[in-house]
């Protein structure tokens, strides 16, 4: 008899542990914003055992609002703050990884494909129509290309990866483009050509589906995708394809400002650099009215920059910081609270 109250109570207890809700060990972040970062936070976040970290892609534009608004932990955004935006009252800039863009296109037949800063601007706002266009063939003398219409694939709403290819073709003398997230201001198309994309899977997904056409989205989103990538001229006259190693010769010989943000000068002359490149920052608070979460945040933000993307970026196709980047990063970091 005392063997089955002994087996009854056993029973009674695991039933009990069970039916109870298992305890949520740490915090719990929420972040999002630029597209850029979403592999390499979805990696490290998984690798991160101290809190729970989700990060959601949704544009660099709506990741500066949203932790305005509160609604994010912190922010991803591929750009600052603009002089007209609404700012939170006490929060710093980190950088978090260096990122390549690439020119990704689907011309059949067509694996190799070379174009400057000029002739990739008039593409893209309209300016040539098909890919057998004289400038482009003169980039191309040996490429056999189509006589097909060109269709661009852009991305719709703010997106940071936007405004930093704006930056890069109106800093290398392509006409009709100016400093903007948005694809019809930056373009300055009241209706832009070609198609829209959400974001930057969607970018590629549609390329990847649309014979003759060209998009753009960071290197870690199309790498694996079946899809090529063109070269793009940089100041020297070397036509560089989108690679960690070419982007981060380029990223290193940047600025980096007093807030973090590297002063990006799109015209540098980097033997082997591929100029279309960008940092991608978190935007985190320094008076947090929830301190505990704040300091999740930063021992997260910490994590990531010193010991993930040092382990994972490269072969996710990211830059991992260093130099002076990652010793500001580093700085900034510590502000949180």
């Amino acid at each position: 008899m005392r063997k089955y109250a002994i087996a009854a109570a056993t029973a009674l207890v695991a039933s009990v542990a069970l039916a109870a809700p298992a305890a949520q060990a740490g915090q719990s972040i929420t972040a999002g914003g630029a597209s850029t970062q979403k592999i390499i936070q979805d990696a490290c976040a998984a690798a991160y055992s101290t809190d729970s970290v989700a990060y959601a892609s949704t544009g660099s534009g709506t990741g500066r609002n949203n932790f305005v608004a509160g609604t994010y932990d912190f922010g991803g955004s591929d750009t600052a703050y603009g002089a007209s935006d609404k700012k939170p009252e006490n929060f710093t800039y980190v950088p978090v990884i260096g990122v390549p863009v690439a020119i990704t296109f689907n011309i059949p037949g067509v694996k190799s494909l070379n174009l400057s800063a000029v002739v990739l601007g008039g593409i893209l706002n309209g300016r040539y129509t098909t890919w057998d266009d004289a400038e482009i063939v003169k980039l191309n003398p040996s490429a056999k290309l189509p006589s097909s219409k060109i269709t661009v694939v852009y991305r719709s709403g703010s997106s940071g990866t936007t405004q930093n290819l704006a930056r890069f073709l109106a800093g290398n003398g392509a006409n009709g483009w100016q400093d903007n997230g948005t694809w019809a201001t930056a373009s300055k198309q009241g209706t832009p050509v070609g198609l829209s994309a959400a974001n930057a899977g969607a970018v590629v997904s549609t390329v990847a589906s649309t014979s003759g056409s060209i998009g753009y989205a960071d290197l870690s989103d199309v790498a694996g995708k079946g899809l090529t990538f063109a070269s793009i001229r940089n100041p020297l006259g070397a036509f560089v394809k989108p690679t960690v190693a070419a982007s981060a010769k380029f990223l290193a010989a940047q600025k980096v400002g007093a807030d973090g943000i590297l002063n990006i000068d799109y015209k540098s002359k980097i033997a082997g650099g591929y100029n279309l490149s960008l940092v991608s920052y978190a935007i985190a608070p320094t008076s947090s009215a929830n301190a505990t979460k704040a300091t999740a945040v930063r021992n997260y933000l910490s994590y990531v920059i010193t010991k993930c993307a040092p382990a994972k970026a490269s072969g996710l196709n990211y830059v991992p910081l260093s130099g002076p980047l990652l010793v500001k990063a580093k700085a900034l970091v510590a502000k949180i609270k």
